[in-house]
């Protein structure tokens, strides 16, 4: 069976994990690697899936790029310097303090209690 790639997007841990957990439910041998990637997932999760989903979505009001949002739903930083840290990623734009206070807002409204 053949795949082709129709659309990629870049989606939060937990979203990763959701995806992979059905493609190893509908697959009758699991690799080594797809396992140790699933461990991972479980590990460093920090939302839920949904949660993470609506939070990208959020997000994009004040994130124009999706690389950086679904960074920002994986680790889910919620110190002014560790957001800064991850925003810095994206040249050219400077987030005010105000953005980065409301993004952290988001961030903790989401988060696993």
């Amino acid at each position: 069976m053949s795949s082709r790639v129709v659309e990629e997007h870049y989606v939060p841990y937990s979203v990763a994990k959701k995806l992979l957990s059905q493609v190893m439910e509908n697959s009758q041998d699991t690799s080594n690697l797809l396992q140790k990637t699933m461990n991972y997932l479980i590990r460093v999760d920090k939302c839920e899936a949904e949660e993470a989903e609506i939070l990208m979505q959020e997000l994009s009001d004040v994130v124009e790029r999706e690389d950086i949002r679904a960074i920002i739903s994986s680790i889910c930083p919620i110190s002014i310097d560790e957001m800064r840290s991850i925003l810095a990623i994206e040249t050219g734009k400077t987030y005010s303090t105000e953005e980065v206070e409301k993004i952290i807002e988001l961030v903790k409204k989401h988060l696993k209690s």
